[in-house]
């Protein structure tokens, strides 16, 4: 019984630090995260279909995405590229080392988006590579532009 009346009195004043906290948080973050469930649940509200929806799923779906997108552009980082003098493609090795997921998830959301027609995959010798299509950049461009959007609306 006293664990749980202390636990009660902390829990009070946890929640009065709390509340001060909270008090004194800047007007820009707390716009900030409005803007930010504003955008996220219009990407919830996609139908399932939506390339905008897909690439948002993960973390890692949204690394695959950037990672085609910037080597279609290229402007792949030399830390992402399989070749110092290549910046138009990336590895699955790279890729492989940059998300969380395990392998199999990896090549199927690889595979999906190939499906989708937002990435090409290209097999030389042993070493698999994508980079994204012009259908991938125009999803990117609208969901940076609704990002923009979402921003105006807020502030």
């Amino acid at each position: 019984m006293n664990n749980v009346l202390s636990y009660i009195s902390w829990g009070e004043k946890d929640l009065e630090a709390d509340s001060n906290y909270i008090n004194k948080i800047q007007d820009d973050f707390k716009s900030t995260a409005l803007i930010r469930l504003e955008y996220w649940n219009w990407i919830n509200s996609l139908p399932g279909h939506s390339s905008i929806s897909f690439w948002s799923r993960s973390v890692d779906h949204r690394i695959i995405c950037m990672l085609a997108i910037n080597s279609s552009l290229r402007q792949l980082p030399n830390e992402f590229r399989h070749d110092s003098e290549i910046n138009s493609k990336v590895s699955y090795e790279n890729i492989r080392r940059l998300c969380r997921c395990t392998d199999k998830t990896m090549r199927s959301i690889i595979k999906e988006g190939a499906d989708r027609g937002d990435i090409i995959k290209m097999k030389e010798g042993r070493e698999t590579f994508i980079t994204g299509t012009p259908q991938l950049i125009k999803v990117f461009e609208e969901f940076d532009k609704n990002w923009i959007v979402a921003i105006k609306n807020i502030t």
